[in-house]
């Protein structure tokens, strides 16, 4: 990452959100259960129903344009 580049604590979120979704996205309950969690969250519910309708794994944070890789593998 750039130094001139600013990562807002959204990014972050959003990353640890698609983030987890990929690991837990086996598991339908664990994943269920966590996406509940996030629709909690302000302003995190629409990525929540996106990841819960899709029908394939998501792609890594950064195919979303988020910036922030702190959680990545």
């Amino acid at each position: 990452m750039a130094a001139n580049e600013t990562v807002t604590e959204s990014d972050h979120l959003k990353s640890l959100i698609i983030s987890t979704a990929q690991e837990l996205w086996e598991d339908k309950d664990a994943l269920g259960k966590f996406l509940t969690v996030v629709r909690r969250s302000e302003g995190f519910a629409p990525l929540a129903d996106t990841l819960e309708q899709s029908e394939v794994r998501p792609a890594k944070p950064t195919f979303y344009g988020v910036k922030s890789t702190e959680f990545q593998s």
